[in-house]
């Protein structure tokens, strides 16, 4: 019975220390993930994702100047009126605008744009501006008396020479004023293009031109 007994205690104490062991064992998983986890957590306080920064868009280009000018234009006679013409070069392309104003709000004025160059004696013909046989290609025109002051636009122009050209139809003398820009790309107007002087109508060097020409037939 003495013996049965040691038996019986020998087994419970092995179970114990079996039980013990698992425990232990238990125990020392825990703190390595513990560990695991603290390394983790330590390592992204460290090294922080840096987050994501939008691009902004860069901003439009602003028009540019490339021609201006102060014009007088006589009044119309009964058989003729004046005009006035000026060839504007430019390598970039873009938005061509031309804005056109006059002093007398009773006056009218009308406003043609041709590509290339149109001279003076090519549009005081009479095929000018009407009829198809004009030698001057105008790529767009105004011929209204409003609104005022006259915008003429060229979406999508490309690089090269353009004649911009007003006439005074009256009834009375008239000073116009005129600007011309051209707003595009950021690589399209630069190097020798961002250079590219401004003309006025009253410099010695502007290529500008005033002359009569006939009555108008209707259109």
């Amino acid at each position: 019975m003495t013996h049965l007994k040691r038996q019986l205690n020998g087994a419970a104490n092995e179970r114990d220390e079996e039980r013990r062991r698992f425990q232990w064992a238990l125990a020392g998983l825990a703190a390595v993930f513990a560990t695991i986890v603290l390394v983790a957590c330590g390592g992204s306080e460290t090294n922080p994702v840096s987050p994501t920064v939008p691009v902004s868009p860069a901003p439009p280009p602003a028009p540019r100047l490339i021609r201006q000018g102060s014009v007088p234009l006589e009044a119309p006679t009964d058989d003729s009126f004046h005009f006035f013409l000026t060839p504007i070069t430019d390598g970039a392309s873009g938005r061509w605008d031309a804005t056109v104003d006059w002093s007398n709000e009773a006056n009218t004025l009308w406003i043609w744009v041709a590509d290339g160059v149109c001279t003076v004696d090519q549009f005081a013909s009479d095929a000018c501006p009407f009829d198809a046989a004009c030698p001057c290609r105008f790529v767009s025109r105004s011929e209204t008396a409003t609104p005022k002051p006259r915008v003429l636009t060229i979406p999508a122009a490309a690089g090269g020479t353009r004649t911009l050209i007003f006439a005074n139809l009256g009834p009375g003398a008239e000073t116009v004023q005129y600007r011309v820009t051209l707003t595009g790309s950021s690589a399209a107007t630069s190097g020798s293009a961002q250079t590219a002087s401004v003309g006025a109508a009253t410099g010695s060097d502007a290529p500008v031109s005033t002359a009569r020409k006939a009555r108008l037939p209707r259109k």
